[in-house]
Formats: structure tokens, sequence, C-alpha cells
């Protein structure tokens, strides 16, 4: 009888520590179900307040499972909530050139199906109202801790006003374009009204004309760019084209540098060319010039041009120097903070500038 009711007070004890033990197991349960949706609601919370359009899509499939409320605020209608990345013709938008966005072509179907890590589109969006506005948008996939893709997530930015800014500047820039045009237009009458009269040879006249093309030239490409940088490449290609055509063999890496950079070697550009064609190994139709620049030392730090003249008249060294030479030189000098190096080997003239990649540029 002893030996039974040990044996009872031992399953009591036992049920109980295993009663504790799952209450204990429940009670995490309850606290982990409790800080998840705690979590929940944080980040419900946080997506209302975010000020762009949010929306989320599960994966593989693409199915889209919510949307904030700037999201539906920004297209004007309810999140459609697409079966798959197929289904996304359903949002309507176009490219810049009219053409409708197809469903493979927007992020969310990129990201999901090619799985990348970023993928971005600029359109022009169709509302629930029947107006258009241009969004960015912007999608990331979300993976779980071992790395494979549960969704993605889409962000919407309203780039209308930016759009808008950005034809505006459009217009603008032709504006200034054309007044810059006429005012050396203005200028190269003014010269030429002024030397009519004088004895000045009709060559001094055509230098001076040509230096103030080129110097236009130079300001057309900056403002028809980026106002404050050029591509070394396209300021050689747009001075030097119309003097030598192909006979200036150009190569480098896109380098960009400043408006006040660019101009200086636009015209520092031009002197070069019209001497060779003049006097050096342009003069002679089996001659080349080529124009390269590469970055200089273990580190960019300075940028090196050349230009080396080949297959032309034996070059010979000036005995006086005029103005182009100021400007391929002290004046070029003075604008990069660089060092002229040039020499008249009997192979061809050879030219190079050495300058700083600095705060200074």
């Amino acid at each position: 009888m002893d030996a039974l009711n040990d044996a009872l007070r031992a399953e009591n004890a036992q049920l109980k520590h295993e009663l504790e033990i799952l209450k204990s197991h429940q009670a995490k349960d309850a606290l982990m179900a409790a800080t998840s949706r705690r979590r929940m609601s944080f980040l419900e919370a946080m997506l209302e307040t975010m000020p762009i359009g949010v929306i989320m899509a599960e994966a593989p499939s693409g199915k889209i499972i919510m949307g904030n409320k700037r999201a539906e605020e920004l297209v004007r209608h309810p999140i459609f909530e697409s079966d798959d990345v197929d289904s996304y013709g359903e949002w309507v938008s176009f490219h810049e050139n009219g053409d409708r966005v197809q469903s493979h072509e927007y992020p969310l179907a990129k990201v999901i199906t090619e799985r990348l890590e970023y993928a971005e589109l600029d359109v022009n969006y169709q509302r629930g109202d029947g107006t258009t506005f241009w969004m960015r948008i912007v999608c990331r996939p979300v993976n779980a801790d071992d790395g494979s893709m549960t969704g993605a997530a889409v962000a919407i930015i309203d780039i209308d006003n930016e759009r808008q800014l950005m034809a505006q500047q459009r217009v603008l820039i032709a504006e200034l374009n054309h007044r810059v045009k006429n005012a050396f237009t203005v200028v190269k009458s003014i010269v030429s009204q002024s030397l009519r009269g004088t004895k000045a040879p009709f060559d001094v006249r055509d230098t001076i004309d040509s230096r103030l093309d080129a110097y236009a030239k130079a300001h057309s490409q900056l403002i028809g760019n980026h106002w404050d940088r050029a591509l070394i490449a396209d300021i050689a290609a747009d001075t030097i084209g119309q003097i030598a055509g192909g006979r200036i063999a150009l190569n480098g890496p896109e380098v960009e540098v400043t408006s006040r950079i660019a101009m200086a070697l636009s015209m520092a550009f031009y002197e070069l060319a019209t001497n060779a064609v003049k006097h050096g190994s342009l003069s002679n139709p089996d001659g080349r010039v080529i124009l390269d620049w590469g970055y200089s030392g273990p580190e960019p730090s300075s940028l090196r041009i050349n230009w080396t003249e080949l297959d032309g008249p034996a070059p010979v060294s000036p005995t006086t120097k005029g103005f182009g030479s100021k400007i391929t030189g002290q004046i070029l000098a003075a604008e990069t903070y660089g060092t002229i190096a040039v020499d008249y080997p009997e192979s061809g003239f050879t030219w190079s500038l050495e300058m700083p990649l600095s705060e200074k540029e």
C-alpha cells in the first residue's frame, strides 16, 4: 500500500512539473504573440505616417498584399491587390516617350523575377480620377534570415514638381544658349566692322573670328549639359572636330572638369589644332595627331593630357611666342594650377599638361 501511495505521489509531482512547463511555454508563446502584435502595430503606424507611398508584395508570386494610405493618396484609387507579376498592367502608367509601361517593366516585377537587389523607374502615372502625375518607383527585396526572398517593398515618390522644374530649366537653358550665341555674333560683328577700316591683314580678322567661334562653342557645350562641368572628350570633339576632322585621335577615360577648366582647355585645343593645320603635322596629308589623357600616379590625384604630332614636317622651335602660345602655356597653367611641357623632337611637336585633381579645380 505504501509503495502504491509513493508511486501516486511521484506521478502527481511529475504531472505538476509538466503542467508548470506547459504554462511556462504558453506564457512565452503568449508573450511572443503580444510582442509580434505590438511590432505589427508599430510597423502599420510607421507606414501610415510616412510621407511616401509604400506597397508590399509577397514572393515568389508577386501578389500585392498591402499599401499605406499615402500610396492611395498619390494614385487616387484603392491599392490594386494584383495576383502576380503578370497582373501589374492594371497599374496604368507611361514612359517619357508615351509608351505604356508593361507589367514586366515595373521595378517590383524585376526584383521578384530577376532577383535584383534594387530597381527604379520614373513613370507618368494615370490616377484613379483621370489625372496624371510623375512618380518614381523604387523597389527592394525583403529577405528571410536564410537569405531567401519572402517579398518585396515598393516606395512611391511624387516627383511631379521635380519634372516641371526640369522642363522649365530646359526652356531657360535653350533661351540662355540662344542669347549667348547672339552675344558672340554681335561681338564678331563689332570686331569685323572695327577692323574693316584699318590696315589689319585679313588673316588677323579670320583668326579673331575663329577664336570667338571656339569660345562660343565651349560656352554652348557647358550650357547645353551640366553648366558647371564638361567631359574632356566632348570638349575636344566640339573644339577640334571641324578643324581637323578625323585626323586627331582622341583616347582617354571619362573625365569631367569644371567649367573654368573646360573653357581653358577648349581654347588650348583650338590653338593646338589650328597650329597643327598651319605649321605642324596636319599641314602634311599623311600627318596625324594623338590627343590622350589619363590619371597620373598610383592614386588619381592628378590628370595628364598629351598632344602628340606624328608623320608631319620636322617641327621648328619658334623664336617668338604669340597669343596662341600664351593660351596653351601660361594662361592654361594659371587656370588649371598645372604644369605645361613642350618639346620639338624630329618625330613631331609634343605638348602636355599635368594638373592636380583637387578642390582648386
